[in-house]
C-alpha cells in the first residue's frame, strides 16, 4: 500500500511496507536508557480486593500497573510546557498526520577550538553538534529552504545498539547543540525536532536550558509564554535510528497519546517519501 500527502504544493509519496519506528522499545523488566539519574520505568500487577492482574497467579487477565518519566526513561515527545509555567499538553500539540522529514547523521565533536558558542560556557570536554554539521548534513540530503521540511530527525554518530539502553551521567554526558545549531533549525522552520539523545541542551547547564528556550522562542531566564512562542512545535528526545535508515526525505508519522502532559512516551514512524514529478 502506499500513501500520499502535499507539502508546499508538492506530492509526495511512501510505502506503508517501508516503515520503520525510531521508538526505543521500553523493556520494564530489562535493561533500559536512563537520563539524569531517575529511577528505571517499572511495572506492577494491579491487585484490588480480590482480582489479580496476572493469568498465571489465576487472574482472568493481565492487568499492569506503570510507572515511568517521560523525560528520563526512553523515547518521548514533549511541548513548551516543559518550561513554562501554563500547561501546554503534548497531546494537543503533536496532532500532525503524515509530516515531511529530513533524516540527517552528524558526529558531534569535542567543543575545544570550535567556533560556536553556549549558554552558559563550553567546556572543553562537551560533545556538540555544531551549526556547520548540521549545515553540510542537511545539504546533503537535499535544498531545505525549497522542500522546508516540518521535521528534522537527527541521528549521531558512533550509532551503537547500546543507545536503546544506555545510562547518561556526569561521567557519560550526551551530545547537545551549540547556539548557532539551534538558531540554524530554528532558521529552516522545523516545528518538529526529533534526536536520538536526551536533551537538545547540556544535562548541567545551571538550569538555563537554552536550546530549549531557543527552539520556543521563550525568552531565557523566565517560564512566561508570550505571543510570540511557537507552541505548535515539538521536540522529540532518545530516538534510536538503525545503521539500515538512510539519510534522506521521509514521511513522518509521530505518533503521541492524548497525555495531558508537557510530555509523553511516543513512537515515531518513518516512510522513505518521494516527490512525484
Amino acid at each position: 500500500m502506499q500513501i500520499s500527502f502535499k507539502h508546499q504544493n508538492v506530492e509526495y509519496r511512501c510505502s506503508i511496507a517501508e516503515a520503520k519506528s525510531l521508538a526505543i522499545v521500553l523493556d520494564f523488566e530489562g535493561l533500559q536508557p536512563n537520563h539524569f539519574g531517575t529511577e528505571k520505568a517499572s511495572n506492577e500487577v494491579l491487585k484490588l480486593g480480590g482480582f489479580t492482574g496476572d493469568t498465571r497467579d489465576g487472574g482472568s487477565c493481565n492487568v499492569d500497573s506503570l510507572e515511568m518519566i517521560p523525560h528520563c526513561n526512553g523515547t518521548h515527545t514533549e511541548t513548551v510546557g516543559h518550561i513554562v509555567n501554563e500547561d501546554i499538553w503534548v497531546g494537543h500539540a503533536a496532532l500532525d498526520v503524515l509530516s515531511l522529514a529530513f533524516l540527517v547523521t552528524v558526529e558531534p565533536k569535542l567543543a575545544e577550538g570550535i567556533g560556536d558558542t553556549y549558554r552558559p560556557e563550553l567546556e572543553p570536554e562537551n560533545r556538540v553538534i555544531t551549526r556547520e554539521m548540521l549545515e553540510k548534513a542537511i545539504a546533503k540530503v537535499g535544498a531545505i529552504q525549497a522542500a522546508k521540511p516540518a521535521a528534522l530527525i537527527v541521528r549521531t554518530l558512533p550509532n551503537s545498539n547500546d543507545k536503546c539502553a544506555r545510562t547518561y551521567s556526569p561521567e557519560s554526558q550526551p551530545p547537545f547543540f551549540t547556539v548557532e545549531a539551534c538558531q540554524l533549525i530554528n532558521e529552516t522552520g522545523i516545528r518538529h525536532l526529533l534526536v536520538d539523545f536526551p536533551s537538545v541542551d547540556r544535562m548541567n547547564d545551571d538550569g538555563l536550558l537554552t536550546n530549549h528556550h531557543m527552539f520556543w522562542n521563550v525568552q531565557e531566564r523566565t517560564h512566561e509564554l508570550s505571543e510570540n512562542t511557537w507552541q505548535e512545535k515539538t521536540i522529540t528526545e532518545m530516538i534510536f535510528v538503525a545503521d539500515e535508515i538512510n539519510d534522506g526525505i521521509y514521511g513522518l508519522n509521530l505518533q503521541v497519546p492524548a497525555f495531558g502532559s508537557d510530555a509523553a512516551p511516543s513512537r515515531p514512524v518513518v516512510f522513505p517519501a518521494r516527490a512525484v514529478r
